[in-house]
């Protein structure tokens, strides 16, 4: 190997950040074992948080997904747009072309994809040893009426060339619980030669719950009161819809505080670091949460999107969660249903959001024994569960021929 130890390129898909802080996880973890000249192949939310990380970046044409004013995905216009001119299909060309570049130029020891397929199959195309980390091989479109066949035609289109992609990794990663309390269950709904390739691994966990204080001596290291339960809400996603998502919440949020809770509040914005929007009694916004490990562990209750990597961090550290997905987002509405499936979770859609629902959401997670009682039972799974730790031993297996 190298002198310099070892090169690895990362290639998360770049809509929202579950991916890439992912990545961020395996990458810190390489760190503690060999040095790493690392390089993220990326775009869109991920790229401005690659950026802001100061990580070797490396832009690819994105893949866009078409929204209304309310942060809902159009599915209409999704369609419309990705089909128009053989646009997807233009971008997945345009994708695969930088990745070859890419790749060809820095010549890396091996390649981690977070479910961006153009990447793999760029490495397979030269030869390099690849590692695919995903909990979505399957892809769900919303059912509408006047759309449905094409809905069917478009999922089984990306099943059928996306699923032959992965194939080609050298190991698949899903970063869920295994049976019973697998997450994205019906996200991996594949084909029996591809299913028997996955392995799950458990979450992906920049530091795990056993590391920190516990919650009362975390709030006091937060500066937050350690008397009163404390509710965590780390926005996500797109620009458009963590806007829409803010307002609505917020005006909620806001008379819970007068009724003994506290709130602590991310905008989803890493270019800001860990600077404070506003701050006043009961009341903290973030414009983002950078010690997210000590905020979760600190919280009594954690209000989030439906972001699989959000859950499973959630699920790791024993947090009940109240679910509100992003409309149309039908990959977040298959977690919710699980989740609430498993106790851990309350689901509200968004029209459904008024401080009544949303109070009455959270006193039950954080006063009903239930709740309390299975989101312990799978934090005790995740402690006999590393996946990061896997990913990282695959990396150094592969990168050294073995």
């Amino acid at each position: 190997m190298a002198s310099i130890g070892l090169r690895a390129y990362f290639a998360p898909c770049g809509i929202g950040l579950g991916h890439i802080t992912r990545c961020r996880a395996v990458l810190d973890r390489l760190r503690e074992h060999v040095p790493v000249e690392a390089f993220f192949a990326t775009y869109s939310d991920a790229l401005l948080y690659a950026r802001s990380s100061g990580f070797k970046v490396l832009e690819v044409p994105p893949l866009r997904l078409m929204t209304k004013d309310t942060g809902e995905i159009d599915v209409k216009e999704t369609i419309l747009y990705l089909a128009s001119r053989g646009r997807l299909a233009a971008i997945a060309v345009s994708q695969l072309a930088y990745d070859l570049k890419y790749i060809a130029a820095t010549n890396p020891d091996v390649v981690v994809s977070d479910t961006r397929a153009m990447a793999i199959l760029a490495a397979k195309i030269l030869g390099i040893p690849r590692i695919c980390i995903t909990n979505q091989i399957r892809f769900y479109v919303p059912r509408k009426k006047r759309m449905l066949r094409v809905s069917r035609l478009t999922e089984a289109t990306i099943l059928a060339v996306i699923g032959e992609i992965w194939a080609m990794s050298d190991k698949i990663f899903v970063p869920d619980f295994p049976e019973p309390y697998t997450i994205c269950y019906m996200n991996l709904e594949v084909h029996d030669r591809l299913r028997k390739r996955i392995r799950f691994v458990g979450p992906f966990l920049s530091r795990r719950p056993e590391e920190l204080p516990d919650g009362e001596q975390a709030k006091e290291e937060l500066g937050l009161d350690p008397d009163k339960p404390m509710v965590l809400v780390p926005v996500a996603g797109t620009e458009a819809d963590r806007n829409f998502f803010i307002k609505t919440i917020f005006r909620a949020l806001r008379k819970v505080v007068s009724e003994g809770l506290q709130v602590v509040l991310g905008l989803g914005r890493p270019d800001y670091k860990e600077k404070v929007f506003m701050e006043k009694k009961g009341l903290r916004v973030l414009y983002w949460i950078n010690d997210f490990p000590t905020y979760l562990k600190a919280s009594d209750v954690v209000v989030l999107r439906g972001g699989h990597t959000s859950i499973m961090y959630c699920m790791a550290y024993g947090k009940p969660m109240l679910i509100i997905p992003t409309p149309g987002h039908t990959e977040q509405m298959l977690n919710a249903l699980r989740a609430k499936r498993l106790r851990i979770a309350e689901v509200l859609l968004q029209d459904e959001i008024c401080v009544e629902k949303v109070r009455r959401a959270l006193r039950s997670l954080l006063e009903e024994e239930e709740y309390r009682k299975s989101s312990r039972e799978v934090e005790a799974v995740a402690s006999k569960l590393d996946g990061v730790g896997e990913v990282v031993k695959a990396v150094l297996e592969l990168s050294r021929g073995d």
